[in-house]
C-alpha cells in the first residue's frame, strides 16, 4: 500500500478531518491534498512531521523512491 493510501486510512480511522490533519502538520489544505492523492510527495520535514503526528505508523522513510540499481558489467 503506498504512503498516501495509509495516510488516507490512518485519518479515517483516527476520524479528523483533512484540513485538521493538514493544520496539524502544518500543511497547507492544498499541498496536503495533493499529497493524499498522491499528486504529491512531501518535504523530508513534512515527512517527519506525519511520522510524529501517526506516531511512527507512517514512517518518514515511506515516501522515499528507492532508485533502480545499475547492474554490474
Amino acid at each position: 500500500m503506498e504512503p498516501h493510501d495509509r495516510l488516507k486510512s490512518w485519518i479515517a480511522a483516527a476520524k479528523i478531518p483533512n484540513a485538521e490533519m493538514a493544520r496539524r502538520v502544518s500543511c497547507d489544505k492544498g499541498n496536503f491534498h495533493r499529497i493524499l492523492n498522491g499528486k504529491l510527495r512531501p518535504s523530508l520535514d513534512m515527512a517527519l512531521r506525519i511520522e510524529r503526528e501517526t506516531a511512527g505508523l507512517i514512517p518518514m522513510s515511506a515516501w522515499a523512491k528507492e532508485e533502480p540499481q545499475e547492474r554490474a558489467a
